[in-house]
């Protein structure tokens, strides 16, 4: 499995759903800045990234959020 599938796995897990879609904004699901914050964080501790807060505060979508792990993760 690779890296970003085992984070859209992760992201399902969280949000209790078998399907997400990666269009859909964060608040769609129910999420607001302190769970982003948070599940940000177990990405970091999971696969030894980091992020800056620059990096993630344009996060608006399920995307974005997939598409700022997928540089990190490079």
């Amino acid at each position: 499995m690779s890296r970003i599938n085992e984070v859209e796995n992760l992201i399902k897990e969280k949000l209790n759903v078998a399907e997400i879609d990666k269009n859909a904004t964060l608040a769609t699901y129910g999420l607001d800045s302190l769970d982003v914050v948070e599940f940000i964080l177990e990405l970091e501790d999971k696969f030894s990234i980091s992020f800056e807060a620059e990096d993630t505060k344009d996060i608006k979508t399920i995307g974005d959020l997939l598409t700022l792990v997928e540089k990190k993760l490079g």
